[in-house]
């Protein structure tokens, strides 16, 4: 009954590995890059004015959001 357990703490330990590693490269995709300037940010830079897009870096409007998920 020994080994049984060791394999079942064996196979626990190496799926709670790669739940980390998922969460973390997940945590690591969520970075949104303004396609304008290039630049990685937390959040998107575009804000809703008068039904266009307003760019805080470029302090510019555009039709579509230059904020993209990468």
């Amino acid at each position: 009954m020994k080994r049984g357990d060791d394999v079942k703490k064996s196979i626990l330990n190496v799926g709670l590995a790669l739940a980390v590693l998922a969460t973390s490269a997940f945590g690591a995709e969520q970075k949104i890059t303004c396609r304008v300037t290039g630049k990685k940010m937390d959040e998107c830079c575009c804000d809703v004015n008068v039904g266009r897009f307003y760019c805080k870096l470029t302090k510019k409007t555009y039709d579509q959001c230059c904020c993209g998920m990468k």
